[in-house]
């Protein structure tokens, strides 16, 4: 299994540009690219980064936008929001096909503060499947990540999803997305492993009080050997990206003794 690093990593402290040049000097071999804003999109900024990746000599195995800028409205009920957003979603697939990617990070839409409307699976389950044939048209599949505050919170929901559209649509699992749902990990691995294809890995310690301690991947206490082990029954194939969020460290290097003990993880697990 290889580990790479998401930009998203990196978000506010280096560019994207600049975190691949350093995900490449430190000898990382695959990154999951996280565009920031709608420029980013774009074919010179796309060519920026592809010249940059080629340089660096890291490949991209995923693309994941802002998804809050345009992906809710992939699923409105008017009909115009969702031609613009399609519109926009065309241009991530675009930038992912030129860099090279396989998979494409979606949240979806959220479910926030009780204000869910129309996002039932009846509904949304034949707007995925047309938004993975889109994907596939650019040689890219989607996949649905886990999020708390998003369409895919709860491990059920996953299996109710895969049941209505015949599994089409793959999952992103998201570490830190997991326990913030109050679930562990596993438990999504249970209920749609054989549909994961792309993992974000974050640490995560039970306190005392009853709360939840994030970290770098490695710095806690999490049982990242019993979920890799998990992963590799239901036939996982891909690789773990340090995906964190960058107030979680200080220092730049902590993203690569992130790495060294994730390498440490693995030897302990059917991946090593």
């Amino acid at each position: 299994m290889d580990i790479g690093i998401s930009t998203a990593s990196y978000f506010n402290k280096m560019q994207i540009e600049d975190a691949i040049l350093d995900i490449g000097a430190h000898g990382i071999p695959v990154c999951e690219v996280f565009l920031n804003t709608f420029s980013e999109y774009e074919p010179p900024f796309i060519e920026l980064l592809a010249e940059r990746l080629s340089r660096a000599n890291v490949s991209v195995f995923s693309v994941h936008p802002m998804s809050m800028q345009f992906e809710p409205q992939l699923f409105s009920i008017h009909p115009r929001q969702r031609e613009d957003a399609l519109a926009i979603y065309e241009r991530v697939l675009t930038a992912g096909k030129r860099l090279g990617a396989r998979y494409y990070v979606m949240h979806g839409p959220a479910r926030l503060f009780g204000g869910v409307k129309n996002i039932g699976l009846e509904r949304i389950s034949p707007i995925l499947i047309d938004l993975a044939a889109v994907a596939a048209s650019y040689g890219i599949q989607l996949t649905l990540e886990n999020v708390s505050w998003c369409l895919f919170n709860d491990p059920s929901f996953g299996i109710r999803l895969q049941e209505s559209t015949g599994g089409v649509i793959k999952h992103t699992l998201d570490v830190k997305q997991a326990v913030r749902s109050g679930f562990d990990p596993m438990d999504y691995i249970r209920a749609v492993g054989e549909h994961i294809v792309n993992l974000h890995l974050c640490d995560a310690t039970r306190l005392s009080t009853g709360g939840v301690l994030y970290d770098m991947p490695g710095f806690g206490e999490y049982n990242f050997v019993a979920m890799l082990n998990l992963l590799a029954e239901k036939g996982y194939k891909g690789p773990a990206f340090i995906e964190v969020y960058s107030d979680m460290y200080s220092k730049i290097p902590t993203l690569y003794e992130s790495v060294a003990r994730v390498e440490q993880i693995l030897s302990r697990s059917c991946f090593g």
